[in-house]
């Protein structure tokens, strides 16, 4: 059996290093992109939920990640000792209606349900532990690695095209969130997101779309999404918010629906 362990703070800013060694652990072993990038997503999705909304004292904390390979699976035990909580229990449909009907809450639950093959919590000695378990069958990964979130805005015709790249995850979520509606704020009313090089996405990254969804709605301006890969287009699809959205295949069309020269293909495309 091979292990891993790390114990950050509770503290978003600390889920990078669990990303961090969940990459290396994934890489080291050979295991699919599919399975490093679930894991990855879902235990952000566990592990910023438990500093949100675990602790009910300002406090520090210590939150304990354990990753062992068993044959033909991964587990991620996660171990904190905040207020009980049984994931389990809790219903988690996915949102639905427009991005401004949707109300973030339980997206996180529901793509962990997802993405996992089993998840597992007891209550021991004041703790909560919660293992999520996926199957690790699938080509090897030889190469690959985490990468770093990066911004970047040029403007065309009036439109103002952000380029994402990295991981859309709890960590980097809230800050995206703030410099995209600072943009909207500045007068950006026809905005293009390229998100070819975004890696996954968790819910904190779906919420900051939303409001900027949102914010956009508000105004009366247009925004669209291309460039969505394979993985970041699956997480689009399991969360409901491919519905939510206009997204297109290429550059040139997202630009053309943005200006109004084209006609709306409507949310999904």
């Amino acid at each position: 059996m091979q292990s891993a362990e790390i114990r950050i703070a509770n503290q978003l800013v600390e889920i990078g290093k669990v990303a961090d060694l969940l990459d290396a652990f994934g890489l080291r072993h050979g295991l699919s992109d599919r399975v490093r990038h679930d894991m990855s997503v879902a235990v952000d999705e566990i592990v910023s939920n438990i500093i949100r909304h675990s602790y009910r004292d300002d406090a520090s904390h210590g939150i304990t990640v354990r990753l062992r390979l068993l044959p033909g699976e991964l587990h991620a035990e996660i171990v904190d000792d905040g207020a009980a909580f049984d994931p389990l229990v809790h219903d988690t449909p996915r949102p639905s209606g427009s991005v401004t009907e949707s109300e973030p809450g339980g997206l996180g639950l529901h793509l962990v349900k997802h993405l996992m093959d089993n998840v597992c919590y007891f209550r021991l000695r004041e703790n909560n532990h919660l293992t999520l378990i996926k199957k690790t069958a699938g080509p090897a990964s030889v190469a690959g690695g985490r990468s770093a979130m990066r911004l970047s805005v040029t403007n065309e015709n009036g439109v103002t095209i952000v380029g994402i790249s990295g991981r859309f995850d709890s960590a980097v979520a809230g800050e995206i969130r703030e410099r995209l509606l600072q943009l909207i704020g500045a007068g950006a009313s026809r905005m293009l997101l390229n998100l070819h090089g975004v890696e996954h996405i968790s819910s904190a990254g779906f919420w900051a779309l939303a409001a900027l969804g949102g914010e956009m709605e508000s105004r009366q301006g247009r925004l669209a999404l291309y460039g969505v890969g394979e993985e970041v287009k699956r997480l689009f699809g399991l969360s409901g918010f491919a519905e939510m959205f206009r997204i297109y295949p290429t550059r040139e069309l997202g630009l053309e629906a943005v200006l109004g020269s084209a006609p709306s293909s409507g949310p999904g495309r």
